[in-house]
């Protein structure tokens, strides 16, 4: 069952439009929540791959197995919110994006993972580019803002509540980037030296 529901995403993927939220346009390719994680697991950096399998992203794409998903799905005509367009395009990374840009480790189960903010990774990831932000941006890492966030934190969601959060300037919101990313934060440690240690490449 589990990789007829595998199959059926990458199928997806293949005759889809567009590609999830932070995929920045051109061919860069996506190396999966492992290829991050080979560098962003060591506690000198920050553990930000420990930090992001605490979060909801890292579980995206098993929710739409859950009850409320399904129940979600039944309001809006939805027969399978793990195959539906409407539920895995904000659910997974990469949705849409033909298989030939997907690398051997990448994973739709792993949900929202890495690259689905900061951008398809393979161009990037190397320590040589990585310390470069100019550099970083042009081989495809995604700068964050309440843009990359609101592709699919918006009122397209079943879970969207557009009283849920007050703003600083008062007004009513379904979405508060200012409180997200602290919910999320997974920041390089002050004074962390990328010279000091040899990162993975």
């Amino acid at each position: 069952m589990h990789r007829m529901m595998t199959i059926a995403v990458a199928m997806m993927w293949l005759l889809a439009g567009p590609a999830f939220a932070g995929s920045p346009a051109g061919e860069h390719k996506y190396g999966g929540v492992k290829k991050c994680r080979s560098c962003h697991k060591k506690e000198s950096i920050g553990n930000q791959y420990g930090s992001w399998e605490k979060t909801s992203h890292a579980k995206a794409f098993k929710t739409l197995s859950s009850d409320q998903a399904k129940e979600w799905a039944d309001e809006a005509g939805v027969a399978d919110p793990t195959t539906d367009e409407a539920c895995v395009k904000c659910h997974v990374t990469a949705y849409g994006v033909p298989a030939e840009r997907l690398g051997m480790k990448f994973k739709i189960e792993n949900g929202v993972q890495c690259e689905a903010c900061h951008g398809a990774g393979t161009d990037y990831r190397k320590k040589k580019i990585m310390i470069d932000r100019d550099v970083a941006v042009e081989k495809g890492l995604v700068l964050q803002s309440a843009d990359v966030c609101t592709t699919c934190h918006n009122d397209e969601s079943p879970a969207w509540d557009p009283e849920k959060y007050t703003l600083a300037d008062g007004t009513k919101s379904g979405f508060d980037y200012d409180k997200a990313v602290t919910e999320i934060a997974h920041p390089v440690p002050e004074g962390y030296d990328p010279m000091a240690e040899d990162e993975a490449d």
